[in-house]
């Protein structure tokens, strides 16, 4: 049962990160209310996990998870990245 319940887990992390994705991406402005600095830090605890997940556990639904919060934690920070510099002030 509780295999069953981690599989979910990279869906349930997919599905939480799109809202924050969508908005980023509908922006208008230069998403200063997001704090760039948490998410570089949470990106860095992200990928040390992937990396114990993969080489050290070498277990495979672990590091799926991993993958897919990394994956958003980037996806998230560099659409940050791209409309504070597309929407800078000149």
């Amino acid at each position: 049962m509780i295999s069953f319940l981690y599989s979910s887990v990279g869906i349930v992390i997919a599905v939480s990160y799109l809202p924050q994705v969508l908005r980023l991406l509908r922006a208008k402005s230069r998403c200063i209310e997001i704090s760039l600095m948490s998410w570089v830090i949470w990106n860095y605890t992200s990928i040390i996990s992937l990396l114990y997940s993969v080489y050290d556990l070498a277990d495979l639904k672990l590091s799926i998870v991993n993958v897919i919060n990394v994956l958003f934690i980037n996806i998230i920070i560099g659409l940050t990245i791209y409309k504070r510099r597309k929407y800078a002030e000149i």
